[in-house]
């Protein structure tokens, strides 16, 4: 079998570097610049001192859930899920909002 001239070329072209892909960045999310982050950091810190003078604490939940408990709240189907694998045996989810973890939180802290 021999391999059509353009796809040669194409195959050459990657092979050699020739052929450069821009990287892009997953939908709905952004990259902070310097600039932006002393901004972003500022505001945050308001936020904080406001909400501190009002009584309330921080608390810091994983950027991932067990799937057991996301799937409890919104069932199999949902679009809102998204899977990990992990080489521990646990099958574990990417959280999209702090509503379930907050809730889990609450939940095993007896708060």
């Amino acid at each position: 079998p021999t391999t059509p001239p353009s796809l040669s070329s194409t195959i050459h072209s990657l092979l050699s570097g020739g052929i450069q892909r821009k990287p892009k960045i997953a939908k709905g999310t952004r990259d902070y610049l310097p600039d932006q982050m002393m901004i972003r950091d500022e505001a945050f810190q308001i936020i904080r001192r406001v909400f501190k003078s009002h009584g309330a604490v921080e608390i810091d939940t994983p950027v991932f859930e067990l799937k057991d408990t996301l799937t409890g709240k919104y069932g199999e189907d949902s679009k809102l899920i998204y899977d990990l694998a992990d080489q521990g045996g646990e099958v574990l989810a990417l959280r999209y909002d702090l509503t379930v973890p907050f809730a889990r939180f609450l939940a095993l802290n007896a708060v």
